[in-house]
């Protein structure tokens, strides 16, 4: 008999999180790429503390509490990997302002799609998360081909919006009739290898999917256009109420329904780049933090207990 609930997180790479300045997600542009390895082997439970609550550590914390194991699939990951993932593309997603960034993603949606189905016998309810840095730069690009306007979501320290619109116009010239494309096409233009590997599970599992995440999950949602209601979107307060972002606008625009996870205050209030840049009140969302969040309440899991466990992946200071 099926399991309630599956924790998917796809990992994948995209050349833009090399332009600097564009990503937050790494201590060094090129340092991004070995991010979505490193976050995933500490939700296994390996590595160091952090000095602050960062997402990884929500995923990690929320998926002990519910006795979740989290399955991972490579979805065009470029970086160092050292735990077990199923690997649906070995590509990272290229700059599309100067090629096609993801000409793999027919295969992927496919091979995706596959995987869905196969996770369709195992859970009534898959939850899907990512991470890749770069991402809400294509999210950006796959929402303006959609006519859908507002500032996404980033971890950057500094302000990027002219910097991914300036990616967006360099999309447009390359491909005059980038508006028109839809699905995979749309993907394989200017889009990353997570979006594809996210429609194709979208595409392949029969019961509910809650996809975890903001922007790039609502890039996803307008991907995948009818869903009959399956598809449900969960992201943290950070990044819904971020003020720098117009979550709650693109939402809307794809049509999205949302449950907002809030993060306890305490692990929010008072973090600073000075203690970590991970900290998730500058990162806001990312590796399926909401999403493991609302899985804990959804479980019938206090708020003490859900603290407990946040506190415990946690460095003391």
């Amino acid at each position: 008999m099926p399991s309630p609930h599956g924790f998917v997180v796809l990992l994948g790479s995209s050349r833009l999180s090399l332009i600097p300045g564009l990503s937050g997600a790494g201590r060094t542009p090129e340092d991004t790429w070995n991010t979505p390895g490193r976050d995933a082997a500490f939700v296994t439970g390996g590595g160091p503390l952090p000095p602050c609550l960062t997402v990884a550590a929500v995923t990690r914390a929320m998926c002990t509490l519910t006795d979740t194991t989290p399955l991972f699939l490579n979805a065009g990951y470029a970086g160092d990997f050292s735990i077990p993932a199923e690997v649906l593309s070995r590509i990272p997603a290229g700059d599309p302002r100067k090629e096609p960034s993801v000409p793999d993603a027919v295969t992927i949606v496919r091979k995706a799609t596959e995987t869905g189905a196969a996770l369709g016998k195992k859970f009534h309810t898959l939850w899907v998360g990512e991470c890749i840095p770069g991402g809400t730069t294509h999210a950006l690009c796959i929402l303006r081909a959609h006519g859908v306007e507002g500032r996404v979501s980033s971890s950057a320290l500094r302000e990027t919006t002219a910097q991914k619109e300036a990616v967006w116009e360099g999309v447009r010239k390359r491909c005059p009739d980038i508006c028109s494309l839809h699905g995979p096409a749309l993907i394989r233009e200017t889009g990353d290898t997570v979006m594809a590997a996210a429609l194709g599970l979208i595409q392949g599992f029969p019961g509910e999917v809650v996809l975890c995440g903001a922007t790039q999950i609502c890039a996803v949602a307008a991907l995948a256009d009818d869903t009959s209601g399956r598809v449900t979107c969960a992201m943290t307060d950070c990044v819904w109420q971020d003020p720098a972002a117009d979550v709650p606008h693109i939402a809307n625009s794809v049509g999205i329904p949302v449950t907002v996870s809030p993060v306890p205050a305490q692990f929010v209030r008072n973090q600073s780049p000075s203690r970590s840049r991970a900290c998730i009140r500058l990162v806001k969302e990312g590796f399926g933090a909401g999403g493991a969040l609302a899985l804990a309440r959804l479980s019938g899991f206090t708020e003490e207990e859900i603290e407990a466990a946040l506190a415990a992946t946690v460095r003391e200071p």
